[in-house]
């Protein structure tokens, strides 16, 4: 009996903890959380691939080009940054790093204005922020919905 009721908390909270947008809007909604609460790891894992392959293979051709040649433009992109920090950067962190001290990024709105849906599998959320409109590319992925950031432009 102790194992069953182990058993159905440890899938209850899996189950709550990797939340699953059900809809493009709910996507774009708990992006916006997710930057609202500083928890940008889950906001990383909410965008398509694509979307992390920029932010990855930006990583790529830095390493590529190596410490020496690089750091003046990684320190102008992410701040004071280390030879030993620039050798671990993933896709990931530099996401973390630039999303974190992007300003606006904070207090994205939750307000949705509009949902368009172009294809089955592609939604642009608009959502109505201070600054104006922001339009949100939303695709479905093996079911589930995701942030298309490389498809992001400044509000109308």
């Amino acid at each position: 009996m102790k194992c069953i009721v182990v058993f159905l908390t440890v899938s209850c909270f899996l189950l709550f903890s990797c939340e699953k947008p059900d809809s493009a809007s709910e996507a774009a909604i708990l992006f916006a959380h997710t930057l609202a609460d500083s928890s940008y790891s889950e906001a990383w894992d909410i965008l398509t691939p694509n979307s992390q392959l920029l932010y990855d293979s930006t990583v790529a051709v830095l390493h590529e080009f190596g410490w020496i040649e690089v750091q003046p433009a990684v320190h102008s992109l992410i701040g004071e940054t280390t030879e030993e920090e620039f050798i671990n950067l993933t896709g990931k962190t530099l996401f973390v790093k630039l999303i974190s001290s992007a300003p606006g990024a904070h207090t994205l709105s939750t307000n949705v204005e509009s949902v368009t849906y172009p294809t089955d599998s592609l939604a642009i959320v608009v959502l109505n922020t201070a600054d104006g409109l922001q339009e949100i590319p939303v695709q479905k992925i093996e079911g589930v919905w995701l942030i298309n950031i490389s498809d992001l432009v400044p509000a109308l």
